[in-house]
């Protein structure tokens, strides 16, 4: 009888312990619902720091060598997870069910993958030389690493969550765009003046489209020209994913490609040394910013014509888009330059502070407030995009990067 009852006993506990563990399963499934992730907690036993990925904000802090986690409510720390010693990492990215971070190392030579639950460091892989910009493929299943310094980009499966191909031949690569339906990736040169297109399936190197002819005068004398090319830095999709927009810095153009074929189809004459082109969320607009000369131009991207050119700040880095406004980071001067996106006009600038390096931002997938990194004084400003009253969250980490929220429009590096 003894027996029995504690035979009993043990299948009851056992019982208990399956429904309590379904029950906890299921109530994680129901929070994360909300935010319409599908995301399940890794069964590492492990505390759950984080039930909804959608809920915070990710800051790459480059010199204490940490990732950290704020909360979009609260603007307060949730933790954060130290890659090692000497790492630097440059830039990060959620992967698209919120499960992941990723994140390159510098002067580590490797990526380096978070789980964002737990945030719990789980997987450190050797990449090439000087990784710094990356993205994700809209399925989540590979993560590529641009190793600028190398010419390279490594590829990385997350199923296995190793390096299974390195793609040589590119010339300082920089960030890198997945066609819409995840068949190619388009990666920016900065060392050159052509577009890689890589087919994504077998992860090779099928194209280069050259986007201008660089000028007669380089051929002269091409150690006093061409020793320092400032090429592409990013090549920026249409929402549609039908047109891409390469800015070459040496040629003062934003070339249009059509995804179709792969070719350029028009060139459009922007202003000095233009660095990139930032897209509107609501696609109608595009805004180059022109480091060479201190303007911006606003393309229209039904014309693929410039729409107007206004002047701006030093050193511009960024572009984000909250309450119909444009927000362009001056990062030597401390300012944010504002735009009205409606009227195409200028609205004023924002004084985040003084003698301060600020870096780039994120915004919010509300198209409300935006998240921008302030490197020199360790802090995020959290600034509302419609009243423009600015929030200093201190103490983040040391010398923050850059930042990023799942699902926002306005995720990019410098």
């Amino acid at each position: 009888m003894k027996t029995y009852k504690t035979f009993f006993n043990i299948i009851r506990l056992l019982s208990a312990m399956i429904l309590s563990t379904i029950s906890i399963n299921a109530l994680s499934v129901n929070a994360l619902s909300d935010s319409g992730h599908h995301y399940y907690y890794p069964p590492t036993g492990k505390e759950i720091k984080i039930t909804d990925p959608a809920s915070v904000v990710v800051i790459v802090n480059r010199d204490s060598n940490d990732i950290a986690f704020m909360d979009i409510k609260t603007n307060k720390i949730i933790g954060s997870v130290f890659l090692g010693k000497n790492v630097n990492p440059h830039m990060a990215m959620m992967s698209p069910d919120g499960r992941w971070v990723v994140t390159g190392g510098t002067r580590a030579n490797k990526a380096y993958i978070i789980d964002v639950a737990t945030l719990t460091l789980v997987k450190e892989i050797p990449v090439g030389f000087a990784p710094e910009h990356l993205a994700m493929t809209p399925d989540g299943r590979y993560y590529y690493q641009g190793n600028p310094d190398g010419d390279s980009v490594s590829i990385i499966d997350m199923a296995s969550m190793t390096e299974i191909k390195r793609i040589k031949g590119f010339a300082e690569p920089l960030n890198i765009t997945f066609s819409n339906d995840g068949s190619k990736a388009y990666i920016a040169n900065y060392g050159a003046h052509w577009v890689g297109v890589v087919d994504v399936t077998r992860h090779e190197l099928l194209k280069k489209i050259h986007v201008g002819t660089v000028p007669a005068i380089a051929s002269l004398d091409p150690e006093r020209y061409l020793s320092d090319i400032k090429g592409i830095s990013n090549v920026s999709i249409s929402n549609d994913g039908r047109y891409l927009y390469a800015a070459d810095g040496d040629l003062g153009i934003v070339s249009v490609i059509d995804s179709r074929d792969d070719k350029v189809v028009k060139q459009i004459r922007v202003g000095a040394d233009p660095w990139r082109v930032y897209m509107s969320h609501d696609g109608r607009y595009g805004i180059a910013v022109n480091n060479g000369d201190e303007t911006i131009s606003i393309i229209d991207l039904q014309k693929n014509e410039v729409a107007a050119t206004y002047a701006s700040g030093p050193d511009m880095m960024g572009v984000n888009f909250a309450a119909d406004k444009a927000f362009v980071i001056s990062t030597s001067s401390g300012f944010l330059y504002v735009y009205d996106m409606k009227t195409l006009k200028p609205a004023g600038r924002i004084k985040i502070g003084t003698n301060l390096q600020i870096e780039t931002a994120t915004t919010d997938t509300a198209g409300e407030k935006i998240y921008l990194a302030s490197s020199t004084n360790n802090s995020v400003y959290v600034i509302d995009g419609k009243t423009e009253a600015v929030t200093r969250v201190a103490n983040v980490g040391l010398y923050p990067w850059g930042t990023h929220v799942l699902d926002s429009k306005d995720n990019y590096c410098h």
